[in-house]
């Protein structure tokens, strides 16, 4: 059979239209690629000898003049690919298709891929063409072309894996990254080929060389990969109504990235933060989109939240208005149990916890300040049972009262004998710079204070903690739930007898990192010499870390005595 007598590309991918879409089905009968010449046909028009650049590279532009039959060649070959695109989709349904289309990719189909790309941004100006304008072939009539053949390559099993070669891989990254606008098809370019990354790094994501590959390609690393996404999610969130199909899609392909070190960094130089509050925003008020409202917090909230290693994040989030967010989404979809649980879930378990540091509570008593939502509570819970947010009010009166109190407190110099101890007024102390926990007027009180100090000069075991009023603060309400319970407490010691009566010092750990705040009692090795001594740490949940930081280190009976350090303390 001659070529001409063989179909055009554009009648064989009409036919395939009309078999496919008429009667919904993905099955090709028997005799389609016989009766059509379908392979002969592709074979002709995507043959890599025709290429005008013998060997195109996506970083190499072509310079060359072109013939008649170059220009006639491209036009075929575009046709061809978009028969290859429609082909691509049904590859899996129709198992006759799978060697054809990989002798195909493996002949050329790639080649003239990276061709068109690069040389052909727009033909009528990269290329010269002598006047002869191909108007079909445009920058964006390419990428559109380009797309479909990469998604259809994308949705099947066999064929995907041949996009894992770095020129492809490059490619992809390019399209995606640079988000041409199509007339009448917005986001399309970056919505579609985010699944076509999706896929591609989750099929392959032991193989490290996919992911660099693709930064590569984009340039700028990590942080451009995580600032388009963050943006194109912003134009998603932003449109009216939202397209729940194209912001789900952005959401996981977020979420996946992530849970890559470098994204899950790459994500706090960017602002996706204010990004993903927005989204709460959006498809609460707009689009009352309950799914996408989970879907929000869990793959980039609560992934951001619990990111690096400090409550920096967290305090960023409710400083953006983080809490009037999550509570608005709470009162409005309280029917919707799944969304309500995964708000619970960021309140109970991320928000309330982190009210042990002092920069948490204080950005919850800004935000409070400004919004006061939790103050109107008592009116809203008349009609609604918002448990979460009950637990979280308790618990911030709660640490709120405690904050103050410990404000007002007129701290002494850690030299019993400092005469200023006897003076009601306050002076200004400095910290140990080892253990940042005693306070001395002078050098002086502490050069005197050291021979007794240094047994109980212990360095900060949770330096991970910071700033210092983070770590101060959450120390002094460890000593003060341990004061708190100290009747209990003596009781437990006295109940065991390895507690009891033992030659070792003790340690007690006051768990923060839920809301139980439970209090562990342990025995530590003890130094010859050395008076029976107790140590207060914390346990923290700061970021995705739990942290141990310790606290104040004192004589066992001084600690569980009645007598009061400060008017903080619960007396027993």
């Amino acid at each position: 059979m001659s070529a001409r007598t063989i179909p055009s590309s554009t009648a064989i991918a009409g036919e395939v239209d009309r078999l496919t879409l008429a009667t919904r089905q993905k099955k090709l009968p028997a005799t389609f690629l016989a009766s059509f010449s379908v392979k002969k046909r592709l074979q002709l028009d995507l043959n890599a000898d025709r290429l005008p650049d013998g060997k195109p590279s996506i970083d190499k532009t072509c310079t060359k003049l072109l013939t008649e039959a170059d220009l006639k060649a491209v036009e075929a070959a575009y046709d061809a690919l978009l028969l290859f695109s429609r082909l691509a989709y049904l590859v899996d349904q129709n198992p006759e298709l799978r060697p054809m289309m990989l002798q195909l990719w493996a002949a050329g189909v790639w080649q003239w891929m990276l061709f068109l790309f690069n040389c052909g941004e727009d033909l009528n100006e990269t290329i010269g063409n002598e006047g002869r304008p191909l108007s079909r072939l445009t920058r964006q009539v390419i990428t559109v072309g380009l797309v479909d053949v990469l998604l259809g390559c994308a949705d099947s099993v066999p064929l995907a894996k041949q996009l894992v070669i770095p020129d492809i891989l490059s490619l992809i990254g390019r399209l995606w990254f640079e988000d041409l606008e199509i007339p009448g098809r917005r986001n399309f370019v970056h919505s579609e080929l985010t699944f076509t990354m999706y896929h591609l790094l989750n099929d392959n994501a032991s193989n490290d060389s996919v992911l660099s590959t693709l930064i590569k390609a984009i340039g700028g690393g990590a942080k451009n990969i995580m600032q388009a996404a963050t943006d194109h999610f912003r134009r998603l969130v932003s449109s009216v109504p939202p397209v729940a199909k194209s912001v789900h899609s952005q959401l996981y392909f977020i979420e996946f990235l992530v849970k890559n070190p470098t994204f899950r960094d790459a994500m706090h130089e960017v602002d996706t933060l204010s990004v993903a509050i927005l989204g709460v925003d959006a498809f609460t008020k707009k689009a009352k989109d309950a799914e996408a409202v989970a879907a929000c917090i869990e793959c980039i909230l609560t992934p951001h939240l619990l990111s690096g290693m400090s409550v920096k994040p967290l305090v960023q989030a409710i400083n953006k208005g983080l809490l009037l967010s999550l509570y608005d989404a709470r009162i409005a979809f309280q029917s919707d149990d799944y969304c309500c649980d995964v708000i619970a879930e960021v309140v109970v378990n991320v928000i309330a916890p982190a009210l042990a540091f002092r920069s948490v509570l204080h950005a919850i008593e800004r935000s409070e300040t400004k919004a006061g939502f939790l103050a109107s509570y008592d009116e809203i819970r008349k009609s609604n049972e918002l448990h979460e947010w009950e637990t979280l009010r308790e618990f911030y009166l709660e640490t709120l009262k405690f904050k103050h109190e410990l404000d007002e407190i007129l701290h002494p110099c850690g030299r019993t004998e400092c005469p200023t101890n006897d003076v009601d007024e306050p002076i200004k102390l400095q910290r140990c710079g080892k253990c940042e926990y005693q306070r001395y007027c002078s050098r002086e009180c502490q050069q005197l204070d050291w021979p007794k100090h240094k047994r109980r000069c212990i360095k900060e075991a949770g330096p991970e903690i910071y700033p210092v009023s983070d770590r101060e603060f959450v120390r002094e309400l460890a000593e003060f739930e341990i004061r708190k319970n100290v009747k209990s407490l003596k009781e437990r010691i006295q109940k065991n007898p390895l507690l009891k009566n033992s030659t070792e010092n003790l340690h007690f750990q006051v768990d923060f990192s839920t809301l139980d705040r439970n209090i562990s009692i342990g025995v530590l090795p003890r130094r010859k010499g050395e008076e029976r001594v107790a140590a207060v740490y914390a346990k923290v949940k700061s970021g995705r870390e739990e942290l141990r930081s310790l606290g104040r280190v004192a004589e066992v009976d001084e600690l569980l005595s009645p007598r009061s350090r400060s008017h903080v303390w619960v007396k027993e």
